[in-house]
């Protein structure tokens, strides 16, 4: 496997920690879903984008033996994670609101490199297209019960959680250092400014098929980071819950 380039490299590993940081925070919703149905949904959701964030670390490590200390062992700084995929969604509604948003973003990203000049990230594509259909479905399907049918007391608390999450999941679209020239090396085909667009048209279209104003579903924009490297404030913590059997056993595999 060819070494990356930085601005490429950069671009992959924004990718693949956003996919690990989600992976992550869905699988705390493990046991805990409303229903046995939603246990095992978010388990197998968990499962696909922990296996996408493992493909991606491959690829920027050249060494499956180097995955684990990539994806756990760095400081802080080094990560490029956006704030929306390390933030805590404690709330069943915050936690669906998410996976919609996300997966919205994510579908748009792995098409945005289904043509990469990087070696084996376009081999990705297919496996994480067909996996993302189906996590579409499922959150579409969920948020169709609840807004289409106007559900009362939970159709309240789905669109505050939209008010609030939406303006954060601007955060997925802060470009990875370097994107200029990922771009112009074909790491990826389209830019984050223009998936960003994209995105936000296909959720203000899922929210008139659902018969709730876009503008009812989204609160103030959020002062965002000024790049991937900056934290949020619950980074700390969630990475050493992540790197809590580590911490016990440092020959552990992840």
């Amino acid at each position: 496997m060819s070494e990356l380039s930085p601005a490429a490299r950069e671009y992959v590993l924004a990718f693949a920690d956003d996919e690990h940081m989600i992976g992550a925070r869905h699988t705390n919703w493990i046991g805990l879903g409303p229903f046995l149905e939603e246990d095992l949904a978010f388990c197998s959701i968990a499962q696909d984008e922990l296996g996408h964030a493992i493909g991606l670390y491959r690829l920027v490590t050249g060494d499956d033996r180097a995955v684990d200390a990539l994806a756990l062992g760095r400081s802080a700084g080094e990560y490029r994670s956006s704030w929306f995929a390390e933030w805590p969604c404690d709330e069943w509604a915050s936690a669906l609101v998410r996976h919609w948003l996300y997966d919205r973003a994510e579908a748009l990203r792995w098409d945005a490199v289904a043509d990469s000049s990087v070696a084996g990230l376009a081999a990705l594509v297919p496996g994480a297209r067909r996996e993302e259909a189906f996590h579409l479905r499922h959150a579409e399907q969920l948020l169709d019960r609840v807004l289409g049918a106007d559900l009362g007391e939970a159709h309240g608390l789905v669109v505050a959680a939209m008010c609030a999450l939406r303006p954060l999941g601007a955060s997925l679209w802060v470009a990875p250092f370097d994107e200029e020239a990922a771009l112009a090396e074909g790491v990826a085909s389209r830019s984050f400014a223009e998936l960003e667009v994209e995105w936000n048209s296909e959720l203000d279209a899922d929210l008139v098929r659902w018969g709730v104003a876009p503008a009812d579903a989204c609160g103030p924009a959020l002062d965002l980071p000024p790049d991937r490297s900056v934290r949020s404030a619950h980074f700390a913590a969630f990475h050493a819950e992540l790197n809590e059997v580590l911490s016990i056993d440092p020959t552990a595999v992840w």
